[in-house]
């Protein structure tokens, strides 16, 4: 491998790849990048390690092509930092498997209800707001994301610091007061209103759900991971299935209703289950810069602020490509189902379709997810965004007026979505220490919503003139996001292609 120039960490230590070339081993076949760098090691006797902020330091055994700059915290280490060394992670017990079925029942709720928005927005255009555009329907569901994904921003940095049992409190709130309130809509205005309530709930609950299965399991994170998300399949697979029976035997009103009153059932015991293992310890240094602001929202700003100044780069084309691929993602769910009704389906059997999307999801999350602990986060990721483009390009696109297609293409896109959604917050805690996962995963997902908040009025706009043009959109972002990917494990270890990482 060719020299690489210097990294500078936040502690001012200049370190170059290319120093370490000593430690490179070719004879072994597919060489590990451990998963978190950001832990104290247990040798305090090291050499050639390097100082992260005084604290932290990166094995001396790392191979260079594996040596990155690192997540740093501007904190300092309180005395639960032992605990964030891999071996100390519990990895199992009563304990972790309750969280990470509490993560599960509340992602059943978050993201199923997310993965079955098509049915909703597929009976609401065309029975209940017929007569406006689809442009102007898709602010509603717009709004929605948006905030689905922007109060991450604030509820991923409130959980880093307090813990998770208030935001799920909120979460279970809003998200049934949300559903009630669209059960009982009939007006544009009612259903943003209704989706607004719905988007907070998720927005305060979707970051923290995720992000705490992290801080019990490390060596089996990319499975753990995997099965707690895979609740969003659960509830895609089983909603539209329930929506598509009670809409036609006890009407709009009370198919709403019936999945409000379970969504808040699941929610709850989430609540009662999920407990965070750690919180965020503010050192000195921090507390006196706090003082600087007068409020939190003057310092949201400049932690904002810092984030556009990072120097991390893997992080950087990370969120590029959460920010591409996951775009293309949220615009192939809401829209499927009223681009199959476009190609001659039924509104009933355009439903189904979303249950087998969602159905093959499940396979989709744990299996890549289990392979990933083995063979590599990105190194899976990347490997299934090719898949997803070329469903896209290379079937939906020239062969999507066959009904068969459009099945094989529910199957295919479900299983390589789904595994795209849960391998991010997987790949990100790979490079992120586990007390700041909720902020970094937040701040992604705020990105996220901007492109939620205009790109899908921008679709609607799309398809008032041709459902083509959407796939052909959709294919473009996706492809943005497979390169930004596949940049972002470039510059972790290079092009080399025997690196688990």
């Amino acid at each position: 491998m060719s020299s690489i120039e210097e990294y500078e960490t936040n502690s001012g230590n200049i370190y170059s790849r290319s120093d370490q070339q000593n430690f490179q081993s070719e004879s072994i076949p597919l060489r590990e990048l451990p998963h978190d760098l950001n832990f104290p090691s247990k040798d305090k006797n090291l050499s050639n390690t390097r100082s992260i902020n005084e604290t932290a330091s990166i094995p001396p055994s790392l191979p260079s092509s594996s040596i990155m700059e690192v997540t740093h915290s501007n904190e300092s280490i309180d005395e639960d930092d032992e605990q964030l060394h891999p071996d100390n992670f519990p990895d199992g017990g009563l304990k972790a498997y309750l969280v990470l079925l509490g993560s599960f029942l509340g992602c059943i709720v978050t993201l199923g209800v997310m993965n079955s928005v098509g049915a909703v927005q597929a009976y609401v255009s065309n029975n209940i707001l017929e007569n406006y555009s689809e442009s102007t329907i898709s602010w509603i569901f717009s709004i929605y994301y948006f905030l689905s994904y922007a109060i991450a921003l604030v509820s991923g940095p409130l959980f880093d610091k307090n813990g998770v049992f208030w935001l799920l409190v909120l979460f279970t709130i809003f998200t049934f007061v949300g559903l009630m309130g669209i059960a009982n809509s009939t007006e544009i205005y009612h259903f943003i209103l209704g989706f607004i309530a719905l988007g907070i709930g998720t927005g305060l609950g979707m970051n923290p759900l995720i992000s705490v299965v992290s801080h019990y399991f490390f060596y089996k994170r990319g499975l753990t991971v995997a099965i707690g998300m895979s609740g969003g399949s659960i509830g895609g697979l089983v909603f539209p299935l329930l929506l598509r029976k009670l809409y036609f035997s006890m009407g709009y009103v009370w198919a709403i209703r019936i999945l409000a009153f379970t969504c808040l059932g699941l929610s709850i015991l989430s609540t009662l289950l999920v407990k965070e293992r750690f919180k965020r310890v503010k050192s000195k240094k921090i507390k006196n810069l706090e003082c600087k602001y007068t409020n939190n929202f003057d310092l949201l700003k400049s932690e904002i602020a810092d984030f556009i100044k990072i120097k991390d780069r893997a992080y950087v084309f990370l969120t590029l490509g959460g920010f591409f691929s996951e775009f293309s993602l949220v615009l192939m769910i809401t829209y499927y189902a009223s681009y199959a009704i476009d190609k001659g389906f039924s509104e009933s059997n355009a439903l189904l379709l979303l249950t087998v999307w969602n159905a093959t999801g499940i396979a989709g999350r744990c299996i890549p997810g289990l392979a990933s602990d083995y063979l590599g986060r990105f190194n899976v990721n990347v490997v299934m965004l090719i898949l997803w483009v070329l469903s896209v390009l290379v079937l939906l696109l020239p062969f999507g007026d066959n009904h068969k297609i459009l099945w094989a293409f529910a199957a295919i896109g479900g299983t390589t979505s789904a595994c795209i959604l849960t391998l991010l917050p997987a790949c990100l805690s790979q490079i992120t220490p586990t007390k700041h996962l909720g902020k970094r995963y937040g701040i992604i997902n705020f990105y996220l919503s901007l492109a939620n908040l205009f790109g899908l009025p921008i679709a609607a706009a799309i398809i008032d003139v041709s459902y083509d043009n959407l796939i052909i959109f959709i294919g473009i972002l996706a492809t943005c996001g497979a390169l930004f990917w596949t940049i972002s494990r470039i510059s972790l270890v290079g092009t080399k292609l025997n690196i688990k990482v």
